[in-house]
């Protein structure tokens, strides 16, 4: 629980870090009021969890040769390509959610400066 604060914590910093450097350069993430900042860094942490949750699909062009019958596969014998596969998909799912998490407080702390 403390490593997944530690995380929330350095991933929002980094994505403030972000929106503000970007603000400066790029007229689009121009923010005029605190609310702007925090839309700004929720969009950036919500989309990276995008782009890294991969949960329930199904990449189907990861492999596109037949391991049976491909001689290269012969030096991989013993690998596991579905396990390995599954593996990637858990830490993807994991680094995503952990992400989507990690944007709550700052998505949170929009409402409440919306509301005010």
């Amino acid at each position: 629980m403390i490593d997944l604060i530690k995380k929330v914590i350095i991933i929002n910093l980094i994505a403030a870090l972000i929106v503000f450097v970007l603000s400066r350069y790029v007229q689009f993430f121009k923010a005029v009021s605190y609310s702007d900042f925090l839309f700004f860094v929720v969009i950036v942490i919500w989309a990276l969890a995008r782009l890294l949750w991969e949960g329930g699909v199904d990449m189907k062009a990861s492999r596109y040769d037949d391991p049976l019958t491909d001689k290269v596969y012969g030096m991989v014998k013993d690998f596991d390509f579905s396990k390995d596969e599954q593996n990637r998909k858990k830490q993807n799912y994991h680094t995503g959610l952990v992400l989507f998490i990690a944007g709550l407080p700052a998505f949170l702390a929009l409402i409440v400066t919306q509301l005010l």
